[in-house]
């Protein structure tokens, strides 16, 4: 069963005000972008210009204490990319990098919780390590390795 350091309820919008770097008005038009697109919180906010991709990830990594890695720099195996079905890598923007013995080590950008790492552990019995990752290097691998 993974655990996430430091695990907290709240949500990206509420780290997120907490630290000051957006505001309640902004989170309320990234939500209804994220209604209408049908995209990730973290992504309309990018869209929007209301913060960047880095420091989303600076933010997660201090909240959660999970490292940063860039999968585009990765040789990823094709049967390692088929484990998971293409549009829930590109719905939870993840994609796993290696698998050495029983521990499966994936890159997310996505909503990080234990619920969907469990989740990953149950589908391949693997124990899962995780890393933050920003969604344009996701975006990156699931192109490069024609995912989906």
């Amino acid at each position: 069963m993974v655990q996430l350091n430091r695990l907290t309820r709240k949500k990206l919008g509420e780290i997120l005000s907490d630290k000051g770097l957006i505001t309640e008005e902004q989170i309320q038009d990234a939500l209804r972008v994220q209604h209408q697109q049908g995209i990730l919180f973290g992504q309309a906010l990018v869209e929007q210009g209301l913060i960047t991709e880095d420091r989303i990830v600076s933010v997660l990594i201090e909240q959660f204490g999970i490292p940063f890695i860039k999968p585009s720099e990765y040789e990823i195996s094709e049967d390692l990319l088929e484990i998971f079905d293409p549009a829930m890598m590109k719905r939870y923007q993840f994609v796993p990098l290696d698998s050495i013995g029983s521990i499966l080590i994936v890159a997310i950008a996505g909503p990080l919780n234990e619920e969907l790492l469990n989740t990953f552990e149950n589908e391949t019995g693997c124990t899962v390590q995780p890393f933050l990752t920003k969604m344009s290097e996701i975006d990156s691998v699931l192109s490069k390795y024609q995912v989906g």
